[in-house]
């Protein structure tokens, strides 16, 4: 099975070489959208827009976070610009790709060499980490 990412690029079998995300990774995603899931469920039931919009970022963030992980690992060096970079596997402008890495709160060094998990780029983002910290809160809340 092939995952497709927002711009029709895949990133191979999951399992495989040539995957981006660990088996970790998927499992702490999934672990994160589920407690998106109950937390907007919660919200729904109690009219909460608020929070609804912050699930709906959240979820938001981590697709475009997927997609910049993958072009930036398949891109030599991690280079923005040129025929190989990470602009052109995303079909955007260089100024495009600096405007999805401010819309996930990172910086391009942080996809560079990714130290860690997908959970620890979530906490070192300016907008996803505090969007998932206050999901989570909710969710213990429930």
């Amino acid at each position: 099975m092939s995952v497709t990412t927002t711009n029709n690029t895949h990133d191979g079998p999951p399992g495989e070489g040539g995957s981006f995300w660990t088996d970790e990774d998927r499992e702490s995603v999934g672990e994160l959208v589920e407690t998106v899931r109950l937390v907007e469920q919660h919200a729904f039931e109690t009219g909460n827009r608020a929070l609804i919009g912050d699930a709906h970022h959240l979820l938001s963030g981590l697709v475009q976070l997927y997609d910049l992980l993958t072009a930036f690992r398949n891109s030599p060096d991690g280079r923005i610009k040129g025929p190989q970079g990470v602009a052109k596997k995303l079909g955007l402008t260089r100024n495009g790709v600096y405007c999805r890495l401010e819309m996930v709160g990172l910086d391009p060094e942080d996809l560079r060499n990714p130290a860690g998990n997908i959970l620890d780029l979530v906490a070192a983002s300016r907008i996803l980490s505090p969007l998932a910290q206050k999901l989570r809160q909710t969710a213990d809340g429930i």
